[in-house]
């Protein structure tokens, strides 16, 4: 693979972004205006977002997820006693 591949790859559009996520571009676009999703940076006159962040922002998401249920579980362990 050359560098312009590569490179190429590492920037995804909204439409690769909605793709991704299982759904449509314009529910995409609200989640990213709301702040529930990465903000994009701007190559020119596009928007692309970085793979790396996306990765980011999903782990994170599930780390919270993690955390909320193991927190769900410890509470109901108490009530169970």
């Amino acid at each position: 693979m050359d560098e312009t591949t590569n490179q190429a790859t590492l920037y995804l559009t909204a439409d690769q972004c909605a793709l991704r996520y299982n759904i449509s571009r314009r529910q995409f676009q609200i989640l990213v205006k709301r702040g529930d999703l990465p903000q994009p940076i701007r190559l020119g006159c596009s928007q692309r977002w970085s793979i790396r962040v996306l990765e980011e922002f999903e782990s994170e998401q599930i780390n919270r997820q993690s955390a909320l249920f193991q927190r769900t579980s410890r509470q109901c362990q108490k009530i169970k006693k």
